[in-house]
């Protein structure tokens, strides 16, 4: 379902169904070619399914407080905020075909409807990750993670009190993304034992040192989601070639504009100096460039990276006093964001490599009576 999605963002984006960033890529023709790639491979996935749905049958019984119970949970909030994003994404086209209405879906409606299912997942997550299967008992399992979410909400606070005028969107992304991992990690520790014995952690199988690790990356990812949303600032103003001007504690001269040709564009370039404490960080170049054969605009913005922020700058257009348009956004922790994912990727790996999943079932039940026979 998550390929799925993904090709359909591709085909919407690509045959020109909606306009978008990448609007000098449409093509008809492309669109026909993912659409079929579509029906490939989503198609053929639910063939495979509809071909052993005989085969696929729940036996076990469980209780509503259990591990199994979880993953249920687990699986329809991914699957609700999947299909929300969908419905967001397709919507303003539906609109135009059947209603014959100009529609935009921003923000506002992602925030508003995406949101409480993140939300909702965080906060089971670590739950979920330590009740048993088949039935358990909440009240204990929530007496065990007392600690991580005691720490969690007093950092959350700590924030909530010296931030000033800010959501509280950051606060609430530090809570879930600590409460996730601190969630995970004394997943682990309870592991040891009541004698506290790490070697114990050595002889886990893989899939449980990958569920770890793959809940620490959603935590991770989670807590740089809501930073940058709740964190992140913007400053546009304009500029004449030399001057200089700060924002969020840094300072921005704008150095030269140039123009510049490329293979199969004209550009126009800056170079803009990015300073803090009076020390020269980097020179950034952001463009403006014009594709003549497509005749398309684009605008490629100049970005610094760094582990707690990245400094973008965006050109604008030349005004009638010879200022230039200058916008600047400095961005918390959006480095977090992909660094999480590959976290999460990670402990996927590390899970599918467990012998468990590599071996089939009915192959050890043959081997264990071959071994028995001899």
């Amino acid at each position: 379902m998550a390929f799925g999605f993904s090709l359909t963002g591709t085909f919407i984006v690509r045959s020109g169904l909606l306009t978008s960033v990448h609007a000098f890529a449409n093509d008809p023709e492309r669109g026909f070619f993912i659409l079929l790639i579509f029906c490939f491979f989503v198609g053929g996935a639910l063939i495979l399914f509809a071909l052993r749905a005989n085969s696929l049958q729940a036996k076990g019984v469980f209780s509503l407080v259990s591990r199994e119970s979880s993953l249920v949970a687990n699986n329809i909030l991914l699957v609700v905020s999947a299909f929300v994003v969908f419905v967001g994404t397709i919507w303003p086209y539906i609109a135009e075909i059947f209603f014959d209405r100009k529609l935009s879906v921003g923000p506002p409606f992602f925030n508003i409807a995406f949101t409480p299912f993140m939300v909702a997942l965080g906060l089971i997550l670590p739950i979920g990750a330590m009740v048993p299967w088949k039935r358990g008992r909440l009240n204990k399992v929530l007496r065990s993670l007392a600690i991580p979410i005691c720490f969690a909400f007093v950092l959350a606070s700590f924030v909530w009190a010296v931030q000033s005028q800010k959501t509280i969107l950051g606060p609430m992304g530090i809570f879930l993304g600590l409460w996730i991992v601190l969630g995970a990690v004394y997943d682990l520790y309870t592991r040891t034992g009541s004698s506290r014995n790490l070697l114990r952690l050595v002889r886990l199988p893989r899939s449980d040192w990958g569920k770890t690790v793959a809940h620490v990356g959603f935590g991770t990812t989670l807590f740089a989601i809501s930073a940058l949303v709740a964190w992140e600032s913007e400053d546009i103003r304009t500029a004449n070639v030399g001057e200089t001007w700060s924002f969020s504690g840094y300072d921005f001269t704008l150095v030269s504009v140039e123009n510049l040709s490329g293979p199969n564009y004209f550009s126009v370039q800056a170079s803009i100096k990015v300073a803090k404490d009076g020390e020269l960080i980097t020179t950034l170049f952001p463009e403006k460039r014009n594709y003549p054969i497509a005749q398309m605009p684009t605008t490629e913005a100049a970005i610094s990276y760094k582990l707690t922020r990245d400094v973008y700058l965006v050109l604008g257009d030349r005004q009638i006093d010879g200022k230039w348009t200058v916008r600047t956004y400095i961005k918390p922790f959006a480095n977090w964001i992909w660094a999480g994912c590959l976290i999460m990727a990670l402990g996927a790996l590390i899970s599918l490599s467990d012998r468990r999943y590599r071996v089939a079932a009915g192959a050890q039940s043959r081997s264990r009576v071959e071994l028995e026979k001899a």
